[in-house]
């Protein structure tokens, strides 16, 4: 027991020194250092900056409002030209049928 009353101080300090170097450790290991937390965030800035500038090159609202506008138009256009095209088909399909049976305007 005197040998511990004698050198207690001496036993405070290094267990002081085990804790303090141990937590200095964890620190250390769990959080990143300045120098790297500078080069990720200067890469982190590039690709950032990349990604605004992609989504500043996408299209607005009015964009595709006016690509819908225009597909509409597109789509009642072709509506317009179903008639005429069943008609030439009408026409295709009766010329083949004449073809296929070897009769022509004038044969007899």
């Amino acid at each position: 027991m005197d040998f511990i009353l004698e050198w207690w101080k001496a036993f405070l300090t290094v267990g002081i020194a085990i804790i303090g170097g141990s937590a200095l450790a964890w620190l250390r290991s769990t959080f990143v250092t300045k120098t790297t937390h500078e080069v990720v965030s200067k890469a982190l800035e590039s690709r950032l900056s990349a990604v605004e500038k992609t989504i500043e090159d996408l299209p607005n609202a009015d964009d595709i409002h006016d690509l819908d506008k225009r597909l509409l138009e597109v789509s009642v256009k072709i509506d317009g030209l179903n008639p005429q095209l069943t008609d030439i088909k009408r026409l295709t399909d009766l010329l083949m049928e004449n073809e296929l049976r070897g009769t022509r305007n004038g044969d007899s």
